[in-house]
């Protein structure tokens, strides 16, 4: 962050170095490092080529296919036989000019034959570029942290059919283009081990607090499930939900699931082929996550100990041993209940996403990828051989936290993924990307670089590992130019020189905050602001806009330890500073204090940028105050759980939100053409 170049220690390169090569490495002189890595597989100069995945773009293709050839070799041609996507097959050879014609955007395989030896590999041709819609109008949406959402009928936290009912209270006032989410992927639901939902157990599979129980089918089948939710405790149950202060995780899922196993029993009693046809195009992706979930109920239930994979026994701990596959087996019907809830999950979000798009929202739902999966999860436990042992992920030192931070992720292993032709990624943005019409990669640096820390050393100890930048990338253009999608990067932070400009140069959209976007002291002006970027006040882990004007943010942090009280004047002095730059860049007057001129003065300023999107929080709308997460802080502090003081029911006669929604109206009318 500061410019200055850090050099790893012996122990952390060594360690590293161990971890990539999968074998005990000493180095010496940590200048080795690089050619220790490039020469790590002693079989590599003997295959005839170094590839097992091949990304190019379908302009050039086999441009950059690497041939390591005998000298017998190089005086016969090499054949080519090509599978291509469509399961249809081309023969030529090496340089013939008809693969220029044939070459299309997909996942082939390529077979190389010479007159000795061949090799087969993934072949993947890609666009150069990522999707975005046509025309020149800048594209408007709403964030909205869906658990959040307060109504009279959900069960304690937002769920799908209140996402489309704020579509429709939006729709009244407004002409949006999208509604943006969390990320909405399964998580552990238990308080305080793990409610982020930038931590998943999975990042293919969803959570199922936001399920809207009684529109799936089986429950108007049910006379029982009907009967038992208008029942006295169960009601007096769901009201104490929808009351409470803050989302309880637990409870709510705690409830959920009872009524999905009476669904799912009902489910049962009628022969369906249509979970079995669901299950076969998920593949082992959601076959992974579902015998998760029921080896994780089955050991907890034996030993309340058992909290995740880790501690199961030793012979259950790979997906594919002996008792894995036996345990498997008798756990048959487990599993398929949680297959038959992503199945029905799968359903209302679809529904979801082509209800907000028929109200008027063009792009209709935007969807956050998390950046890695929960160490203790479904994902790193059924994918075990595709990460790095004994390392985690964080970030170094910088002006937020002067000891790095340790957000204890585990780290795909370049190598081993792009081997395995990059299928873990490609699923987890095909994924994301149902039923949505844009996505966001949460920490985008995630696609050049990761800051590993080895087990055992602390966040300042870490150093930077290289990934296949431009493959993920060329990926990334594939799966987007398919769905029709566009794609946010999370780019805040420690970015790379070369970064940005390579994401410009894909199409994939920056991700600017008011509250970063500074020169010195000054905010930058909305007309410096780049085109391909979305433009916003804030995110999840920092203060709300309402929060910031007022400090509560820094009587948050006070409060959990995190500010020293004797820091608190500077600290406010040093906010009362920003806030006159921000006024300045505003155009506000020196004395004015209103939140609703700010709020007026933010929607004209984003109007004003020239970036392609521009996205207000629901919080601002409302006026909220406390943040949804306070990094560096677990049980100290309630992250994720923060709901709205209005319900849906109210919202439309709440004045702030009335009011401050025809603000941003009135700004996006007003907005000069582009």
């Amino acid at each position: 962050m500061w410019g200055h170049l850090r050099h790893v220690s012996d122990d952390t390169a060594n360690a590293l170095a161990t971890s990539l090569a999968g074998s005990p490495i000493h180095l010496d002189d940590t200048s080795r490092l690089h050619l220790h890595l490039d020469t790590r597989h002693a079989d590599s100069a003997a295959k005839l080529t170094p590839h097992l995945t091949l990304v190019e773009s379908a302009s050039t293709p086999l441009a950059t296919l690497t041939l390591q050839l005998t000298p017998a070799e190089q005086n016969s041609p090499v054949d080519l036989l090509i599978e291509w996507e469509n399961t249809s097959f081309t023969a030529c050879q090496l340089g013939d000019p008809i693969l220029a014609r044939l070459a299309s955007s997909g996942y082939h395989n390529l077979t190389i034959c010479t007159s000795a030896r061949q090799a087969k590999i993934r072949w993947i041709l890609t666009p150069d570029r990522c999707y975005f819609p046509p025309g020149n109008r800048p594209l408007n949406g709403i964030n909205c942290f869906l658990p959040s959402l307060r109504s009279g009928r959900n069960w304690g936290c937002g769920d799908l059919t209140d996402l489309t009912d704020f579509a429709k209270l939006l729709c009244k006032q407004t002409q949006l283009d999208f509604i943006a989410l969390n990320p909405l992927h399964a998580i552990h639901n238990r308080t305080p081990y793990n409610t982020s939902p930038y931590l998943p157990l999975s990042i293919f599979t969803h959570n199922l607090l936001y399920l809207d129980i009684e529109r799936i089918p089986e429950f108007h089948a049910s006379p029982l499930a009907q009967r038992l939710v208008r029942s006295p405790a169960i009601a007096a149950r769901l009201a104490a939900l929808r009351s409470a202060n803050f989302v309880e995780y637990e409870n709510v899922a705690r409830i959920k699931t009872f009524f999905l196993l009476l669904l799912y029993r009902q489910f049962c009693r009628h022969q369906s082929s249509a979970l079995k046809t669901y299950r076969d195009t998920r593949g082992p992706w959601l076959e992974n996550y579902c015998t998760y979930m029921a080896f994780d109920r089955y050991f907890h239930r034996r030993n309340p100990d058992a909290w995740h994979w880790h501690h199961w026994p030793a012979e259950f701990q790979a997906p594919d041993s002996p008792a894995s596959r036996a345990l498997k087996i008798k756990l048959t019907r487990q599993i398929e209940f949680h297959a038959f809830i992503e199945m029905h999950f799968e359903q209302q979000l679809d529904l979801a996403h082509e209800r907000v798009k028929a109200l008027g929202f063009p792009l209709g739902l935007y969807h956050d990828l998390a950046l890695a999966t929960d160490r203790v999860g479904a994902d790193y436990w059924a994918n075990q051989q595709l990460f790095a042992p004994k390392v985690r992920v964080g970030s170094p030192p910088d002006d937020f936290n002067q000891n790095g931070q340790d957000w204890g992720f585990p780290a795909l292993h370049p190598q081993r993924h792009a081997d395995s032709g990059y299928r873990y990624f490609i699923e987890s943005i095909r994924c994301a990307a149902r039923a949505a019409g844009a996505i966001r990669l949460d920490h985008v640096m995630r696609l050049a670089r990761l800051y590993w820390i080895p087990d055992g050393m602390s966040a300042r100890d870490g150093a930077y590992v290289r990934d296949n930048f431009h493959d993920l990338l060329r990926i990334l253009a594939l799966e987007s130019r398919r769905g029709r999608l566009v794609v946010v990067g999370e780019d805040l932070g420690t970015v790379p020189d070369y970064f940005r400009t390579a994401l410009e140069a894909f199409g994939i959209l920056s991700y600017r905050l008011i509250l970063f976007e500074r020169d010195g002291d000054d905010f930058r002006a909305a007309t410096e602001y780049p085109r391909q970027a979305i433009a916003s006040f804030t995110t999840h882990d920092l203060p709300t806009f309402d929060g910031w004007l007022t400090g509560r943010d820094l009587e948050a942090r006070l409060q959990v330890g995190i500010l020293d009280a004797q820091e608190l004047p500077a600290a406010r002095t040093a906010r009362a500073h920003a806030i006159e730059q921000l006024r300045k860049a505003f155009l506000i007057a020196p004395e004015e204090t209103d939140h609703d001129v700010f709020f007026t003065a933010l929607c004209r300023f984003l109007a004003a940028s020239p970036s392609q999107m521009r996205l207000i929080n629901l919080e601002e709308l409302t006026g909220e105050q406390d943040q949804q997460n306070l990094p560096g802080t677990t049980s100290e502090s309630p992250n994720w759980q923060h709901r709205l003081h209005s319900s849906l029911d109210s919202l439309a006669r709440n004045p702030v939100f009335r009011r401050r929604l025809d603000i941003w109206a009135n700004s996006l009318s007003m907005e000069p053409p582009q």
